[in-house]
């Protein structure tokens, strides 16, 4: 074999190994991201694996014009942005949703998008109500959302307690944070609920619409730094379990994508544990 020949048959080789190289390299960061997504959310990656995205259903009431007559069609298209003029005709939605849980949902599907490992489902809170046995990622407050109620009156729940007004400890200790025309509050839950272990039960929702979604996006563009966050010492450990967290974070109306950590709890051994 002459010295082009195996120049060549070395060249063939190097690409084949640098392609395996490249594939390993892929495959285990694929591999770790998974394995450290499982360790936060506290879902049990498996085949198939069924995660429920919950959103609160709503019903608007019937309204009457002036003639006493009910108005079935009781919606318009908003004004575009920039002032174009709206469509024209009136609309009847049955079950109308939020929108922040609507962007909310979007960002939660695009965390859990491995493919072949997970699968989500989205479904009203009324749908999913007698779905204990599940994981749950619920969307918005208590009071919109029944499924957020129940997650939060878990005695699972030693974190946080939530009104339409504010944030508190279990203790009573109310926290000072707010919603405003200039800065929202959300929080993020997750607990194992104690009749279910094998499961997990996470909670997005803020005082404000922009609470909610952002708390959303935050758990699905931040969550690396969440799980390096909740307990360093089990995250560069490798195999220490993750304890259940609450995080509250503070978000700029209109900018889901302006989250900041506040506050950060987690479970320590029984016990609500501020770590920030």
């Amino acid at each position: 074999m002459n010295a082009d020949a195996r120049s060549l048959l070395w060249n063939v080789v190097g690409g084949i190994i640098v392609s395996i190289l490249t594939a390993l390299v892929v495959y285990f960061r694929y591999k770790l991201r998974a394995y450290q997504l499982q360790r936060l959310t506290g879902f049990r990656f498996k085949d198939e694996l069924q995660v429920q995205i919950t959103y609160g259903q709503l019903l608007l009431p019937p309204i009457i014009d002036s003639r006493g007559k009910r108005i079935s069609h009781p919606y318009v298209k908003p004004e575009r942005r920039g002032g174009a003029l709206p469509l024209q005709g009136t609309y009847s939605i049955e079950l109308p949703v939020s929108e922040c849980e609507v962007r909310a949902s979007t960002y939660v599907a695009a965390l859990f998008g491995l493919k072949g490992i997970l699968r989500t489902s989205l479904a009203s809170d009324i749908e999913s109500d007698r779905l204990l046995d599940s994981n749950f990622v619920s969307l918005g407050g208590p009071g919109s959302n029944y499924k957020t109620a129940d997650i939060l009156a878990s005695p699972a729940n030693i974190f946080i307690r939530m009104t339409h007004t504010g944030f508190a400890l279990p203790n009573g200790q109310q926290l000072p944070y707010g919603c405003t025309n200039e800065v929202d509050h959300g929080f993020i839950l997750r607990i194992t609920p104690p009749d279910f272990p094998h499961r997990s039960w996470i909670v997005c929702a803020g005082l404000g619409e922009w609470g909610t979604s952002g708390s959303a996006w935050y758990l699905a563009y931040r969550w690396k730094k969440l799980v390096r966050s909740i307990h360093p010492i089990a995250y560069w450990s490798g195999v220490m379990r993750i304890p259940d967290f609450s995080v509250i974070v503070r978000v700029i109306p209109g900018q889901d994508q302006s989250p900041h950590i506040e506050a950060m709890y987690r479970n320590a051994s029984g016990r609500c544990k501020r770590v920030k």
